[in-house]
């Protein structure tokens, strides 16, 4: 850097406000310098009051050496008179007396400790359940009746249906006929079925309502010939195929049919690059109207996929429950509440055989 430079900057401003700075920092750190000395010296030197003699010995070292024999420790006030006590050893002073009117400690009593009398109890086995004196066990069939129409068009249709027979178990009425079975049937259909699976629920006559799971089965039987059709026992409840439109099939092809009469009697011309069509206003007319009429065709063809079918089981269809696992009657509650056993009446399975046959006599 050019000499001049230099000194010219440090003439200008900012050159001198950089010196200011620098003499200012400069400054602060040696008052920071001298102020630690200071404190370190203040903490160093001795107290206000009180005198050091370093290298002294108060006493002559042969002091309280008589004999021979290693001087005591100095006692607080011997050490408070610059003094050194001589040593004795123990076995040279007469034993002390007891002084009868201190007083005795009493003995420490020691107890056994309560761990050791201690006897862990006996690990408990808990005690296995008892087995349900009644229940409906895995894989039973129950006869029901269907009360309301279900159709698979219908999202989450109820399925409400009346128990048939009695169940029995072990020679224990466990469910009594008349009693209501209630289920949900499934959106869409297979074939001519709707399924009709998972949670349902009895509800007896008073009151009492338990969950159990179940799927609904076929069931056909012919009274007139005393036995059993090819599909007793299917999966789903078999009803009728239903079409939403009794003419939407007739619709859609006569729709087909006019969009290829439409689209096949426009003019062409037959030259070296093959067929074409050349553009007038008898041609677009014919292609709008083939256009509209292959529109109408495809989505009467979607509607008829997605809605156009659908299955309706219809009131008094008789199925099958089958029992997905163990449902025990006597966990049955009443408005959500448990109910004990000795609250139910005794004569409930006869009020009902009660009520059944005066309903089949009116």
């Amino acid at each position: 850097m050019n000499p001049r430079r230099f000194i010219l900057f440090l003439r200008s401003r900012f050159g001198l406000f950089l010196i200011f700075v620098a003499i200012l920092f400069a400054g602060v750190w040696f008052f920071g310098r001298h102020q630690i000395r200071d404190r370190q010296a203040a903490r160093l030197a001795p107290q206000a009051g009180t005198h050091v003699n370093l290298g002294q010995v108060s006493e002559p070292l042969g002091k309280g050496f008589e004999g021979g024999i290693p001087q005591q420790a100095v006692l607080r006030h011997s050490a408070q008179a610059g003094g050194l006590v001589p040593f004795n050893p123990p076995s040279a002073k007469p034993m002390a007396k007891a002084d009868p009117e201190a007083p005795v400690k009493p003995k420490k009593i020691r107890y056994e400790s309560l761990l050791a009398s201690y006897e862990a109890p006996p690990a408990s086995v808990p005690a296995a359940p008892l087995p349900p004196k009644r229940f409906i066990p895995f894989g039973t069939l129950l006869k029901c009746k269907l009360v309301n129409t279900v159709d698979s068009a219908d999202i989450e249709t109820p399925v409400i249906a009346l128990l048939l027979e009695d169940v029995w178990q072990d020679g224990e009425l466990v469910v009594p006929a008349n009693t209501l079975v209630h289920g949900t049937a499934r959106a869409g259909r297979i074939r001519d079925r709707i399924n009709a699976s998972g949670a349902w629920r009895f509800v007896w006559q008073d009151g009492r309502e338990l969950a159990f799971t179940g799927v609904a089965l076929d069931r056909e039987y012919d009274q007139e010939v005393d036995g059993y059709g090819i599909t007793d026992g299917s999966a789903g409840l078999k009803g009728r195929v239903m079409a939403t439109d009794d003419f939407q099939e007739l619709k859609m092809l006569a729709a087909a049919a006019m969009s290829g009469f439409a689209q096949g009697t426009q003019d062409r011309i037959v030259n070296g690059y093959g067929v074409t069509i050349p553009g007038s206003v008898t041609n677009g007319l014919w292609q709008g109207a083939g256009t509209v009429f292959q529109t109408y065709a495809q989505r009467t063809l979607q509607d008829i996929q997605q809605n156009g079918y659908y299955v309706r089981v219809a009131a008094g269809k008789e199925f099958y429950v089958y029992v997905v696992g163990t449902v025990d009657p006597d966990k049955a509650k009443i408005g959500g509440a448990a109910v004990l056993q000795s609250t139910i009446p005794a004569a409930m399975p006869a009020a009902a055989k009660a009520i059944l046959t005066t309903n089949s006599k009116g």
